[in-house]
């Protein structure tokens, strides 16, 4: 992979678990609402969907120019975005279990792309 295409495969990632923490905001809102039809859950909803579309048409457009192989493995980052995401912006916890996971998911990613 080119680091122009290394950077485009973080970027779907990025976007992806954008899209996870805009699914998590439209849950807490069906919750909160106790519809899903609230018109903030809906648009929260719709937030999340549009994210993912988007995500998934760069995705496409790079697995044009790249092995799926190979981009795969840069989905893996969304294990690690996500939940530090979500200690941010949701204030949930992140455990030691959690960080020692991380990195293990990221010397996988290191031994995919450089030896794999």
């Amino acid at each position: 992979m080119t680091p122009l295409q290394t950077i485009w495969a973080i970027a779907c990632a990025c976007i992806i678990a954008i899209g996870q923490i805009a699914f998590k905001k439209a849950g807490m809102e069906v919750q909160s609402a106790g519809t899903w039809f609230s018109p903030r859950a809906v648009l929260t909803i719709f937030f999340a969907l549009a994210i993912y579309a988007i995500a998934t048409l760069l995705w496409i457009n790079l697995l044009r120019f790249v092995n799926l192989n190979k981009a795969y493995s840069f989905m893996a980052l969304c294990f690690i975005i996500v939940p530090i995401a979500s200690h941010f912006v949701f204030k949930e916890t992140v455990t030691a279990g959690y960080a020692v996971g991380t990195a293990l998911v990221v010397l996988g990613l290191v031994i995919a792309t450089r030896f794999g």
